[in-house]
């Protein structure tokens, strides 16, 4: 059912993003090595807490120099004070090497949310899908990116 949740959420969020996700120039090459920019651009996402009860979807704006990535995150707000914000904010940075992908997100504190979140996962092959699970102090589950 998790799976089926992440795909519809992460089918509505490619859908929706239209001209947020223009086709990309530099491709990620098949096998470990990855051109230095080969991440750059936007990326559509989403994540299932690992009970299934939290399901929601973002999009990124990713920046790639080397074996480093950051960049920032936007997602509908479905856990913090809607009053105050509709949409998250956060920024994040981490590493890549060997398609394996490290970051850690932190909220900006809109919508009162400002805590941290740990994302691994790895790359696949063609340079356009990372899947991967994250971790927020107990809370958990599994998350996947598109470009």
């Amino acid at each position: 059912m998790r799976k089926f949740l992440l795909a519809a959420a992460l089918a509505a969020a490619t859908l929706g993003a239209g001209a947020v996700m223009p086709a990309q120039t530099a491709q990620a090459q098949v096998g470990t090595a990855i051109p230095a920019a080969g991440l750059t651009g936007d990326w559509a996402g989403g994540y299932v807490s690992a009970d299934g009860a939290d399901v929601n979807t973002f999009t990124v704006k990713l920046r790639q120099a080397g074996g480093t990535i950051s960049g920032t995150i936007y997602e509908t707000n479905v856990f913090g004070d809607q009053s105050r914000a509709l949409f998250l904010t956060s920024t994040f940075a981490g590493t890549i090497a060997n398609r394996q992908v490290r970051f850690t997100k932190t909220y900006d504190g809109s919508g009162g949310v400002s805590h941290s979140v740990v994302y691994t996962g790895a790359l696949e092959p063609n340079g356009r899908r990372i899947r991967g699970t994250f971790n927020a102090g107990g809370a958990a589950g599994t998350f996947e990116m598109v470009r």
